[in-house]
């Protein structure tokens, strides 16, 4: 058992107490600016990192639009497309363009069905058919299967 002296002895006084405090607080205000900063640090590299990436974004889609226009039409018309599909149609573009709107998809039809046949006869009288190019496709490969392996024997690319 503790003596009477032992229990009422002070463990510490006060002023012990808030040094101690003190140093804590130090320490947790020392870290959080640490971990404050880290952050701020790789946000700020995350954002560089975007920035370059849409920059190069940006140019690859203005080089590709430069170097081939007709496909950036055809594309911008693609979504177009897709888009007007997508929407539903409104009860006044319905009474303007009803009548309109088939006539033109009709049309449309006819045309493809006839881009189609004409392609077929063109095809047909020089000569190529599905089965010809096919057949044509299938000698190609065998020439560069062939050569492939003629190429990899003399260089001593083939099996010992």
């Amino acid at each position: 058992m503790a003596s009477k002296t032992e229990i009422n002895r002070p463990t510490n006084s006060g002023a012990e107490d808030n040094v101690g405090e003190s140093g804590r607080l130090s320490g947790v205000r020392q870290t959080a600016a640490e971990a404050y900063e880290s952050a701020r640090a790789r946000t700020r590299a995350a954002v560089t990192t975007t920035r370059d990436t849409v920059r190069d974004v940006g140019q690859r889609t203005i080089d590709g639009l430069e170097t081939n226009p007709v496909a950036a039409v055809i594309g911008g018309l693609a979504i177009g497309a897709v888009v007007a599909a997508l929407l539903p149609k409104t009860r006044r573009e319905e009474e303007l363009l009803g009548s309109a709107g088939r006539k033109l998809n009709d049309t449309a039809r006819e045309a493809i069905v006839a881009a189609r046949e004409a392609g077929r006869k063109e095809l047909d009288e020089i000569g190529i058919s599905r089965d010809g190019v096919r057949r044509r496709l299938e000698e190609f490969t065998d020439r560069a299967v062939g050569a492939v392996r003629e190429k990899g024997g003399s260089d001593g690319g083939g099996k010992p």
